[in-house]
């Protein structure tokens, strides 16, 4: 896997020398520092794609196949296109969800207490 240059390189840096015992302890560290470093980070990130996944699938699975919008505005007569989609050859089930856009604010409040 690796060449006689490469292991000989790694092997003259992770040596000590007689009189300096110090260097191959700090060798030694640095290098298990490294690899629980890069452990770790393979880890974290194959858990997190699997959570990723996980909660694609479950959010996937709430959602509909097909969703239906008006054309222009709101549409005011969904019960009706309701009724057209259960009418469909294959259809299962159908469901309304309204979507819209709005502005939430909150109101601070105050304790009154003095810190």
């Amino acid at each position: 896997m690796f060449s006689k240059f490469e292991r000989l390189v790694a092997l003259r840096y992770l040596r000590s020398k007689k009189q300096e015992g110090t260097v191959s302890v700090i060798a030694v560290f640095s290098f298990l520092g490294i690899l629980l470093g890069v452990a770790t980070l393979i880890i974290v990130l194959s858990v997190m794609n699997g959570f990723r996944d996980e909660l694609f699938t479950r959010l996937l699975g709430l959602n509909g196949h097909v969703s239906v919008y008006a054309r222009g505005g709101n549409m005011d007569d969904y019960d009706y296109v309701k009724g057209l989609v259960k009418g469909l050859d294959g259809v299962q089930g159908a469901f309304t969800i309204i979507e819209n856009e709005t502005l939430v604010k909150s109101k601070s409040v105050s304790t009154g207490a003095v810190l």
